[in-house]
């Protein structure tokens, strides 16, 4: 009783007293470990390295992250006041607010994580689970996904022309999915890398195609621990670009990304006329 009766006045009366510092700074480290949680989740489960960079995720997560970490705890700092009136109201409006953009952001990313990788001809395509007729994956091999990261396959076009022709048409003319999104025209990824390896050329190559990108080629190479004559890669469709995906030159499995469209190359400057 004694300790109750001697403890300060803000502290007997509860968080609306507290100081407009202590209020802001609270709401930011509680902010903060929730966007971190977040984060890990996207970084480590959904988007392992190099699905983030290719499925471009960016802008859902910088809007989550500026109003749950940003927005959030800077409302706090200009509206709270210690005993105002309606302060509780202001504050589960900021909650909401934060709440909202939580929600909205991580469904929004978790829906479009990386659900199959399929490589397809010559480049690599990165699915979300609803580009694919869950159906036709039913009963598969590909129907499990891992716990973290997409399922990997190869995606092989017909050999009989008959059949080949009829792809064509159901493609073009009837609007039906191409081989990529048929898991009927899959194969296991680790037993038909060869198809990938036939395609993919080292990544030397194309920093000889694009000399200005050459330096960030040499960087990444490096961060890999592995010579650029060494690596492989392949061209990879992005959300709204081609990007170059370096695979692994011994299992062919996706290692990074770089923002460099691998199908254009670099125009070399025209000599000044005489």
């Amino acid at each position: 009783m004694n300790d109750i009766a001697t403890r300060p006045a803000h502290e007997k009366r509860g968080w609306r007293h507290a100081s407009k510092r202590r209020a802001f700074l609270t709401h930011l480290a509680i902010s903060a470990m929730v966007v971190g949680t977040v984060c890990a989740l996207i970084f480590l489960v959904w988007y392992p390295a190099p699905y983030f960079a290719a499925k471009g995720a960016w802008n859902v997560l910088r809007v989550l992250v500026s109003v749950d970490l940003i927005l959030g705890p800077l409302l706090t700092l200009i509206l709270f006041r210690p005993g105002k009136p309606g302060l509780g109201l202001d504050m589960a409006m900021i909650a909401m607010i934060q709440l909202t953009a939580l929600l909205y952001g991580t469904s929004v990313i978790y829906q479009e994580r990386p659900y199959y990788a399929v490589f397809a001809v010559d480049r690599f395509e990165i699915l979300a689970r609803k580009d694919v007729d869950p159906n036709a994956v039913a009963g598969t091999e590909f129907a499990a996904k891992p716990s973290i990261g997409p399922v990997l396959a190869v995606a092989s076009l017909p050999s009989d022309p008959v059949e080949f022709q009829r792809l064509i048409e159901e493609t073009i003319f009837e609007g039906k999915p191409d081989i990529e999104r048929r898991p009927e025209r899959w194969s296991n990824y680790a037993q038909a890398k060869a198809t990938v390896f036939a395609r993919a050329e080292s990544l030397s190559a194309l920093a000889a195609k694009r000399p200005s990108q050459a330096p960030q080629i040499e960087r990444r190479s490096r961060a890999l621990g592995r010579p650029l004559d060494e690596l492989l890669y392949v061209p990879l469709i992005g959300t709204d670009r081609a990007l170059t995906l370096i695979i692994d030159p011994d299992s062919a499995l996706p290692l990074d990304v770089l923002d460099i469209d691998p199908w254009m190359e670099e125009v070399a400057d025209s000599a000044p006329a005489n």
